[in-house]
């Protein structure tokens, strides 16, 4: 479908809708709203990276943890080590800030279940996939460079070793 047909004729579809069809209406509305984030989404992507300025940019990505896989193996130790001295010498070595999220990433399951439900958007991360969020805010050049490193780093530690 064309894009530039296809808001146009959401709202008409969401206008002319009977008001009984809550459901469906409320289906539009989404969809118009997902329409209209992805076009501003589309503008922003437009934008150069500036390397000479030597600003700070922030690249942030999600590494899942396959716990699908591998459900017996315990990742989430692994990771940390003891006292969590694994993850903070990985953070030391790559330059980056990673933190361990998603659902399975605290130790209290009781706990963990009664955050995720409260609704928190602190807590939002335990409805997700459990992941490791690796963050790093330096200059472009040297961020890339860090985030490659960051990931291959990471990677090591997601192999379970039978």
């Amino acid at each position: 479908m064309q894009s530039e047909k296809y808001l146009p004729e959401l709202m008409a579809e969401k206008d002319t809708l009977d008001s009984s069809f809550v459901h469906a209406g409320r289906l539009l509305s989404e969809e118009i709203e997902q329409f209209q984030e992805s076009d501003t989404k589309k503008d922003e992507e437009k934008q150069y990276l500036d390397i000479i300025s030597n600003k700070n940019i922030k690249l942030a990505e999600r590494v899942l943890i396959p716990v699908k896989q591998y459900p017996k193996f315990n990742f989430v130790g692994k990771l940390l080590g003891p006292r969590g001295n694994s993850l903070k010498r990985l953070q030391e070595e790559t330059g980056a800030k990673m933190s361990i999220l998603g659902k399975g990433s605290m130790r209290d399951k009781a706990k963990e279940e009664e955050l995720r439900k409260g609704g928190e958007a602190k807590y939002a991360h335990l409805g997700d996939d459990l992941h490791v969020l690796i963050e790093v805010f330096v200059p472009a050049g040297e961020a890339y460079s860090r985030m490659s490193h960051a990931l291959d780093e990471v990677k090591k530690f997601l192999v379970p070793l039978s």
